[in-house]
């Protein structure tokens, strides 16, 4: 479990403050920059830090920063208990959750600031009111917070001229495709709306979500298909085609590649459960 040792939600010092703990804390420290700061690292080096800038220290790491004149930041210092926020980490600026890592020690700018910064405040009020259930709640907002931490650092790995570019263009219309899955999608419909060729829909499509739009949009329908099948009122037959398959042949193929049982034995494990 992830505990809280100390928070601050939108938190004003002195103009100019300075903090400087050379031996870092006991606990991490995810701090959100609001307002501009210089920040200085141990190997002598310091970096200007606009507003949305972003810093995960974990413990017993050099800390250094300050104000250039006001002093506004949210922030979160704790610990991690039982989980794999591992220490071994801190000299190759790694460090892994769940298997998942997240770079730390070093200044970066999210996409998800104002998300990041609304569960500092739900972190923060439960830290003050400090209900009965309050612990599970700091730890599920500190667990969405790592993860989109985790996010916004996959796609800052995105060169800026396609984060800028295509990729949020493609990454919209695959959100459409995949929520409007039964619509008949076809490759030459997506390569319209973005203006673009097969091929190069396909390299993109590949760089960013690792799949294609064939796989997805299969995906999609599959899970739409088993959650409509949980109604027994719902034939088999209307569930394909309510999800977007247009041959119950094609449909049961899938089915048994995808989920290793024919849509009629799901149907019947459901009713047995």
């Amino acid at each position: 479990m992830l505990t809280i040792e100390y928070c601050g939600y939108h938190t004003h010092n002195p103009d100019h403050d300075l903090i400087y703990r050379p031996s870092g804390t006991l606990s991490y420290l995810f701090l959100l920059v609001l307002s501009p700061m210089t920040f200085y690292f141990p190997d002598g080096t310091c970096q200007a830090a606009r507003p949305g800038a972003c810093i995960l220290y974990a413990p017993g790491v050099y800390q250094h920063y300050q104000a250039e004149k006001e002093f506004f930041n949210s922030y979160v210092h704790f610990f991690s208990n039982g989980t794999n926020l591992s220490n071994e980490a801190v000299s190759s600026n790694e460090n892994i959750l769940s298997g998942k890592t997240l770079r730390i020690n070093r200044l970066f700018y999210p996409d998800s600031a104002d998300r990041l910064n609304w569960l500092i405040k739900q972190i923060y009020h439960e830290y003050l009111n400090h209900t009965a259930d309050s612990e599970e709640m700091t730890d599920l907002y500190l667990r969405q917070l790592l993860i989109l931490l985790q996010r916004d650092q996959r796609r800052e790995s995105i060169p800026a001229e396609q984060r800028s570019g295509i990729y949020p263009e493609l990454l919209a219309l695959r959100e459409q495709m995949l929520s409007s899955c039964e619509r008949p999608w076809a490759v030459e419909q997506l390569c319209d709306i973005l203006n673009i060729g097969k091929s190069q829909l396909y390299q993109y499509y590949r760089r960013f979500f690792h799949s294609s739009p064939k796989e997805d949009l299969i995906q999609a329908r599959l899970q739409k298909a088993r959650y409509l099948m949980t109604n027994s009122n719902v034939t088999i037959q209307q569930a394909a085609f309510d999800s977007g398959f247009q041959n119950i042949c094609h449909f049961n193929r899938q089915f048994k590649l995808h989920c290793g049982c024919t849509p009629g034995e799901y149907r019947n494990s459901l009713q047995g459960r």
